[in-house]
């Protein structure tokens, strides 16, 4: 069988087809390794809780008038499947040990794998505790129970933090800005890559955030980069790389393996060079409509890691580096002598959205044309008044402008009648006809 990161990744996009489009993926990886795939995701979480470490299932599959059987076994968050011999009797000999029996044709299993793998993935759970029970031999497992009490505990952002021992509650406060931002992409298959994975050198550490998005995107595939081996945490949604952050070739390697991403989570060294480096190579490569996250960016003012106290707006910082971005998102407003130096970024940021020690850029076409682009440079320089010239306005706007238009128009010469010289100035909003002009005899 194909890698079992892509396959899960075709039984979800073919889910959210039809039926006909999942049994096509089904046929092409065969029915044993999609009902490993399948029970993996079933049994996720659910047997730890039943106080169960192993459970086994009996599933028929009537293909072309044939049956054909599996002993799917789950066993200590494992799970294997072997098929049984053909035969007439559908209680099929060796299967006596399975604690569930299911009896499906292929209409019924397409349904079964768009309920695990398919855009209503979280509802789904109910359907296949329902299947699970109308099979079951008597084992007393509450299978709605279990699968509304998995469905309740992945939906809440903090409590999966909690459970997992994620720093992005309580320590950071983060899960609550994530539930907003990230809510809209749950029922969507995913990439999310997050650069960090925690548990610095120690074998067995680290990976607790990647596990939370495991279980809040049910049809995500799940990446992360940290500089130590963390292989260790390798599941059928979940992968792992080692490497810098901040070297292009190693990060181009990455995305030839998960292919385009739709988030990207910045949880590594915190050096704010780092930080830019790893936006600047990935942001352009990321979904059309995807979002990129800056974690602990509080390191922009620590000059431990190259940030400053002192110089607030310096481009070589985290939060410097957004906060031109903030300029950039409004380019098509600007006037034809803005002094701002373009980048590629200006067409494609839509939104940045700082937090306390966080920042959120979103992705998409900044190219709307719109009222700032039509106005002429005459109106963003004068302001109301180049239409209506007795236009209020305050009267530190007024000095000030009267300062701007001083600069940008041109000095008329003086008028001269025989030995009377007459000079006119430029009426202000105080001005009324006939007073303002003065005279020297």
């Amino acid at each position: 069988m194909e890698s079992r990161i892509a396959a899960v990744a075709d039984l979800a996009n073919a889910a959210g087809v039809d039926d006909e489009a999942i049994l096509r993926i089904a046929n092409r990886l065969q029915h044993h390794c999609v009902l490993e795939l399948l029970y993996q995701e079933v049994l996720l979480d659910v047997l730890p809780h039943d106080g169960r470490e192993k459970l086994v299932v009996q599933h028929d599959l009537e293909i072309a008038r044939h049956v054909v059987g599996y002993l799917v076994r789950a066993e200590r968050g494992q799970v294997s499947v072997e098929p049984l011999p053909w035969s007439q009797d559908l209680s099929r000999a060796g299967a006596d040990e399975a604690d569930v029996r299911i009896h499906q044709d292929l209409s019924a299993f397409a349904g079964m794998l768009r309920a695990v793998f398919g855009p209503d993935s979280v509802s789904g759970l109910a359907q296949v505790a329902d299947t699970l029970a109308s099979g079951d031999r008597g084992t007393g497992v509450p299978w709605g129970e279990l699968f509304a009490e998995r469905a309740r505990r992945n939906a809440d952002l903090a409590g999966l933090a909690l459970r997992f021992g994620s720093d992005k509650w309580g320590a950071r406060w983060y899960a609550r800005q994530y539930d907003r931002f990230f809510r809209p992409y749950r029922d969507r298959p995913v990439r999310i890559l997050e650069i960090g994975i925690g548990g610095f050198q120690e074998a067995d550490r680290g990976g607790a955030s990647l596990e939370m998005w495991k279980r809040y995107f049910p049809r995500a595939l799940v990446f992360g980069i940290d500089i130590e081996d963390k292989r260790f945490l390798e599941t059928q949604r979940l992968r792992t790389f080692r490497g810098n952050q901040a070297d292009p070739e190693f990060l181009s390697k990455v995305l030839e393996e998960t292919g385009e991403l739709d988030i990207v989570i910045d949880d590594g060294s915190h050096f704010n060079s780092d930080q830019i480096k790893s936006f600047e190579f990935l942001f352009p490569r990321l979904a059309a409509d995807g979002l990129y996250v800056i974690e602990d960016m509080e390191t922009s003012y620590w000059p431990g890691f190259g940030g400053s106290s002192t110089e607030f707006s310096s481009p070589s910082t985290g939060v410097g580096y957004l906060k031109d971005m903030v300029d950039g998102m409004n380019y098509e407003a600007m006037t034809s002598d803005a002094t701002y130096r373009r980048r590629p970024t200006d067409r494609t940021v839509v939104g940045i959205h700082f937090f306390h020690s966080m920042a959120i850029v979103e992705k998409g076409i900044n190219e709307d044309g719109g009222l700032g682009a039509m106005i002429p440079d005459e109106v963003k320089r004068q302001g109301p008044r180049y239409l209506m010239p007795d236009y209020p306005v305050p009267p530190e706007f007024e000095s000030a402008q009267d300062a701007a238009n001083a600069a940008t128009t041109p000095p008329k010469k003086p008028a001269t009648n025989g030995t009377k010289t007459v000079t006119r100035p430029l009426p202000t909003a105080a001005d009324e006809p006939g007073v303002g002009a003065t005279s020297s005899k």
